[in-house]
């Protein structure tokens, strides 16, 4: 078992990072039902759009659009995140921007009508020669699409 004492020593403080994390963010979002367009780029990472409506349960991201919106996310700066992806054909990934970390944006099509779950994971990007927890995110966003009203 040669060389595991030091991820054993650091599970501790992996594991109060991450609840540190998750109930940061259960805080703001505390009794939040919808949140208006510009909060949306803090809360999900979803650039402001009218045409997107943020609904926020919890600490979980959920929006809501018409079949056909293209919306734009950025995800959190400071992660190396990995390539986003639909559990649906109701919303596809189009578009993936890089930077120097990895996957520094997103956009997404409401290709039909119906739900679907965007997820990522990113790890926390540390300097060389600096001391840095093990820290990884898993982003997620609850998508609905909706047909655009008749007129």
């Amino acid at each position: 078992m040669r060389g595991t004492s030091g991820a054993i020593r650091r599970r501790p403080l992996i594991i109060a990072t991450l609840m540190l994390s998750i109930l940061a963010t259960s805080v703001t979002n505390v009794g939040a039902t919808t949140t208006t367009v510009p909060s949306a780029q803090k809360i999900c990472g979803v650039v402001a759009n009218p045409a997107v409506h943020v609904v926020s349960k919890g600490s979980t991201c959920v929006i809501s659009v018409h079949v056909g919106t293209n919306v734009r996310i950025k995800l959190r700066p400071g992660f190396r995140w990995g390539y986003p992806m639909s559990n649906s054909r109701a919303v596809v990934v189009t578009t993936i921007s890089l930077d120097s970390l990895g996957v520094d944006a997103v956009t997404i099509h409401a290709a039909a009508v119906g739900r679907a779950t965007i997820r990522t994971t990113g790890t926390i990007y540390c300097k060389t020669g600096v001391a840095c927890p093990d820290l990884a995110l898993l982003w997620s966003l609850q998508v609905i699409v909706t047909k655009i009203a008749s007129t």
